[in-house]
């Protein structure tokens, strides 16, 4: 992958500029890319897991002339990312364990959700997109609502 070329873009009549558009909302097949991102948040430094999950196929309940205008790939050829983050609090770990579940693991023996975390690189997914503004209500981002098992 080349380096963006910052200088290209000032270069660019500001008229030429677009807000891109976000991925249509439905159902889409992923894939775990890489090793998990592990952090706090910003606001109230509650610990996070953050899996990016490449996007490498669309379902029948995406629109097809939404997704034909903005494509399953970037203008430079790479794939769709998105990211898919949890809260590592007791409250919110039942929705990393269906994530971890919905991609195949098993939880019957004693596998800990973190070996799941480490070891969910490859494995595929289906994703659901939903539509979300944007805290000033200026913008709309596209957000994964929810995920379920590819068997």
């Amino acid at each position: 992958m080349s380096k963006p070329n910052f200088s290209s873009v000032l270069d660019k009549p500001a008229t030429a500029i677009a807000r891109p558009k976000p991925l249509p909302i439905g159902t889409y097949l992923a894939v775990v890319e890489g090793l998990p991102r592990y952090d706090k948040s910003s606001k109230k430094q509650t610990d996070f897991v953050e899996f990016s999950l490449r996007i490498t196929a669309a379902a029948d309940d995406v629109d097809p002339d939404e997704l034909a205008e903005i494509g399953l790939t970037l203008k430079d050829g790479t794939p769709r990312t998105m990211k898919n983050t949890y809260y590592l609090t007791e409250d919110a770990a039942w929705r990393l364990k269906k994530f971890l579940e919905d991609l195949g693991f098993d939880f019957e023996g004693d596998l800990t959700m973190r070996e799941a975390c480490e070891s969910a690189s490859n494995r595929e997914v289906y994703i659901t997109v939903k539509h979300e503004p944007s805290m000033d209500g200026q913008s709309i981002f596209a957000k994964i609502g929810d995920t379920a098992s590819v068997e």
